[in-house]
């Protein structure tokens, strides 16, 4: 590595059997955070996808509101596979 690594607590000459765990968890919580910057940029410029979050209670994605509100106007089953 060109400029070495920062380690300010020492934790690569004290745990090195962790420091491959800690550069994996960090470059998945770097793609959580990309992905997160995406969605709020699609949802920032209004934009919704065509056609039906459940099409048996005939809920379309148009049809949930934005914001925190919209939670819970999400089916149950369609929550159950969010979380």
């Amino acid at each position: 590595e060109p400029l070495g690594v920062y380690d300010p607590l020492g934790w690569l000459e004290t745990q090195p059997e962790a420091f491959e765990r800690r550069r994996a968890v960090e470059r998945k919580h770097g793609r959580i955070a990309m992905a997160a910057v995406v969605g709020t940029i699609v949802h920032n410029n209004h934009i919704v996808f065509d056609g039906y979050i459940s099409p048996s209670n005939d809920l379309k994605f148009s049809d949930i509101a934005t914001g925190m509100a919209g939670i819970a106007q999400v089916p149950t089953a369609g929550l159950a596979q969010i979380f």
